[in-house]
């Protein structure tokens, strides 16, 4: 199986997680922050009866299927108690952000809105992921795409997002929640000096 390109990895994870550690030291400043948040919100294009879409979307990372169940054990210990901000931060770097337990091979996102994206996605379940980092980094990364709902993977997304957003797991809405995996296709650097050439 060919192996998600290394360069990919290290724009989106490697960079992503850097950020992270910068931010708990206090080196970060404001514009390396809203630039970093480009990596967590890409703007992801789907069509079917609700249209061509573009919707800018908060994805995320998941762990190979080997290691979820263990991985979740820890995330639902965890959040018995309510979180801070920055231990959940740290709490990313420890238990999440770990090179070797990712699966590179998928991105995961909330569906919140249940609008032209969910329409679409129940459809028509394939959808492409556009990231843009100014001046000069685009990726488009085609996909196909699995719904999730009331399944290790459903709350392991859910999770994460509640322990970011506040702390504590907001299970009375994870029904109104459910999770979209992209199992990457295709992958094409759009930057100008690739000009959209197929990278995987």
């Amino acid at each position: 199986m060919k192996m998600i390109p290394e360069e990919f990895i290290d724009w989106l994870y490697v960079k992503r997680r850097e950020l992270i550690e910068k931010i708990l030291s206090g080196k970060a400043s404001e514009q390396e922050v809203y630039l970093g948040f480009l990596r967590h919100t890409p703007a992801i294009a789907t069509h079917g009866s609700a249209g061509l879409n573009a919707s800018v979307k908060g994805i995320g990372f998941i762990h190979e299927d080997k290691y979820l169940s263990e991985t979740l054990e820890i995330l639902r210990e965890y959040m018995k108690e309510k979180r801070s901000q920055v231990e959940a931060l740290k709490f990313l770097l420890e238990h999440i952000y770990l090179r070797e337990k990712i699966d590179f091979t998928k991105l995961t996102s909330i569906e919140l809105a249940h609008k032209h994206t969910w329409t679409n996605v129940n459809e028509n379940p394939v959808a492409t992921i556009i990231f843009y980092y100014p001046p000069t980094i685009s990726y488009e990364v085609r996909c196909k795409v699995k719904i999730h709902l009331n399944d290790e993977i459903h709350e392991f997304v859910n999770r994460i997002h509640d322990l970011y957003h506040g702390g504590k797991p907001q299970k009375d809405k994870w029904s109104e929640r459910p999770v979209y995996v992209f199992h990457i296709q295709e992958i094409y650097d759009n930057s100008p000096m690739k000009m959209g050439q197929k990278i995987y």
